[in-house]
């Protein structure tokens, strides 16, 4: 019978870690202590049973044998007895650096300042239920015995990752881009998680952009031209960029602005919300952080509208490529010139007023009931555990339609404003589209938006997800 050697005693008290040591001495039954990866998830799934949901126990420990790269269907027992054993060292240390005291359990006040200490809002009630979810026996104290527990498969030991996995997830841009910006903390920057969860995000939204494109110039050309039916709309585009494979081509123009745009509107939001965020003061090591969410929600909203007005000329020149004709521009640097000569520097804020308007409620809507629907699927489905991307995706889409279209109106009159020949001011064109086609005239083109939510959403999951793996982003 094969023998485990180990190069650090266990502790007898640790019943943690006698009990998988139980697993991997039962399941290394070929005598050179490999054990099979299928065995050992089955094995270790059955240990956490008591932890957290079936669905979410499965991934999180799928997850986990996953990251230890195993080659071919086995794995090295003892090996992973080894890491097993580095990872409760690991967790030990990040367990008492909450444990204030020092006396071997942490309490909810010391819980709540390492939250606080990371800048992570967090209201009371919410505290307590996590507090309920780490605490097993219930008496409102957590031992490293409960804590080792709950995080044994988690993706990170550190103690930042540990307690951002309660933190909101990223919203990844998919319909409207009025996403709130994520908050990150100064390690956060400092370790390259910031960058890589920024790259991932990226440049998931631009394959994501790139693959419904077709779907977002029928948008545009319908929202400009006042056109009701899709298919109609489709054809005439397919015929004008002159059939075949260059009329196939021609539903990705404007697309190159669209992708480039993405990025320097991404950091802009990012910084000036950052920038506002540490002017409206420094943050107590209190409970509950100071900054509400209302107050998030103000910052989110103003980052986003200050770097809309230093992006909007690209929004213009994405419009004006979109509906160009064939042959109409030679290059971006042609369409610029001629954009300019019409008006001046003016012709690149046509639509600014009523893109301006549309941003608040589309904000506040998209924010408001983004953060009710994760919550409440936080607190009916997964015990308080993070929704998933994939789920977080979801509810992005479901609270940014709901935004789409509660401001939709405002941005089919920007997109006209934008494409115009002969300039007209808002409440004219509002007048003409009422008296022409009534409430109707205003969502022309939504259709095609509404089409594009679950292949955006899946391909911008999917992505996320490969670039996550890639940049070894913890979720």
């Amino acid at each position: 019978m094969f023998s485990f050697g180990r190069k650090k005693k266990i502790n007898q008290d640790d019943e943690s870690i006698k009990e998988i040591e139980k697993v991997v001495h039962k399941l290394a039954q070929d005598g050179n202590g490999r054990i099979r990866i299928v065995d050992l998830e089955a094995a270790l799934q059955r240990i956490d049973e008591d932890n957290r949901s079936k669905p979410e126990r499965k991934k999180q420990v799928r997850k986990f044998l996953t990251s230890l790269k195993p080659k071919g269907d086995r794995i090295d027992g003892e090996k992973f007895l080894q890491i097993m054993l580095e990872r409760q060292k690991q967790l030990k240390l990040s367990f008492e650096e909450i444990d204030l005291n020092k006396d071997g359990v942490v309490d909810p006040v010391e819980l709540a300042k390492a939250f606080s200490r990371l800048k992570i809002v967090l209201k009371k009630k919410d505290l307590m239920k996590i507090i309920e979810v780490l605490d097993r026996d219930k008496d409102f104290n957590i031992t490293f015995s409960e804590w080792q527990t709950y995080f044994r498969f988690a993706p990170s030991t550190e103690l930042e990752a540990s307690l951002r996995s309660w933190r909101r997830g990223v919203q990844l841009d998919t319909i409207n881009e009025q996403q709130m910006p994520n908050s990150y903390t100064e390690k956060e920057r400092e370790n390259g998680f910031y960058a890589r969860h920024f790259i991932a995000g990226a440049l998931s939204g631009m394959v994501s952009r790139t693959v419904t494109a077709p779907l977002d110039r029928l948008k545009i050309y319908m929202q400009a031209m006042g056109k009701k039916k899709l298919l109609t709309t489709a054809s005439t585009l397919y015929g004008e960029g002159g059939g075949g494979v260059k009329g196939i081509r021609s539903f990705w123009r404007g697309n190159g602005i669209a992708v480039f745009k993405m990025t320097p509107e991404m950091a802009l939001r990012q910084g000036i919300f950052e920038t506002f965020r540490e002017l409206r003061g420094d943050y107590d090591e209190i409970i509950v952080s100071p900054v509400t969410n209302k107050e998030l929600f103000g910052l989110g909203c103003l980052s986003g509208f200050i770097a809309q007005t230093c992006i909007y000329p690209l929004e213009v020149l994405k419009t004006q490529a979109a509906m160009r004709t064939t042959g109409q521009y030679s290059s971006i640097m042609d369409l610029i010139r001629k954009l300019y000569r019409s008006e001046g520097w003016k012709v690149f804020y046509r639509g600014y007023f009523a893109n301006s308007l549309g941003v608040f409620p589309a904000a506040g809507i998209d924010f408001a009931l983004y953060e009710y629907l994760r919550r409440v699927y936080r607190e009916k489905v997964t015990s308080l555990e993070e929704p998933s991307i994939l789920t977080l995706t979801m509810i992005s889409n479901v609270s940014a339609l709901a935004a789409m279209y509660a401001s939709y109106p405002l941005y089919l009159i920007r997109t006209r404003q934008q494409y115009q020949i002969v300039p007209e001011n808002m409440f004219e064109m509002m007048g003409r589209i009422w008296r022409i086609d009534g409430w109707r005239g205003f969502y022309f083109g939504s259709l095609p938006n509404l089409v594009k939510v679950l292949p955006a959403s899946t391909v911008a999951y999917l992505t996320f997800d490969y670039f996550s793996s890639l940049f070894d982003i913890d979720e």
